[in-house]
């Protein structure tokens, strides 16, 4: 089991030799679905911050997807992923944090359509809602009108 969770872990190195092959990696995928399903969810602006904590508790849910769970010196892995979605036109930031621009937005729904309406991702948004709103309620941290999740 650890050879194969091995093989699924992001590589650093080939991370930074192909900035325009990662753009098209699960990972690239997950975050724009995140931004476009969670972006007014919350009281406060959607960070970077916010965007990484919504991909920890997102990613032990869907193992199979070709993406390992982080280990301690990811989270710059992370980082340069949101960054270079930045810089690649598909992720913008105004008042509310990060949106998905038109591009971002065609890119979601053409390049990672089959995986983000895959079963096992709508678990793992349904898992992050539900674990999102039990913080809310046992810690008192209001979520912007108790937004439903956005399906679709």
């Amino acid at each position: 089991m650890e050879d194969l969770m091995t093989g699924l872990r992001p590589d650093l190195h080939s991370f930074s030799d192909h900035p325009l092959e990662v753009l098209d990696q699960p990972a690239a995928g997950y975050i724009l679905d995140l931004v476009y399903r969670f972006r007014l969810f919350f009281e406060w602006p959607f960070d970077q911050e916010v965007l990484c904590g919504l991909l920890f508790l997102a990613l032990p849910h869907v193992p199979a997807a070709g993406i390992c769970i982080p280990d301690d010196d990811s989270r710059s892995w992370w980082e340069a992923l949101i960054w270079r979605l930045q810089a690649a036109g598909d992720l913008a930031q105004d008042e509310h944090g990060f949106r998905l621009t038109s591009q971002g937005e065609k890119r979601r729904c053409s390049t990672f359509q089959d995986m983000l309406v895959a079963p096992v991702w709508s678990q793992a948004l349904e898992q992050v809602h539900e674990d999102l709103e039990d913080f809310a309620e046992t810690e008192g941290v209001p979520l912007a009108n108790a937004l439903p999740l956005r399906l679709r």
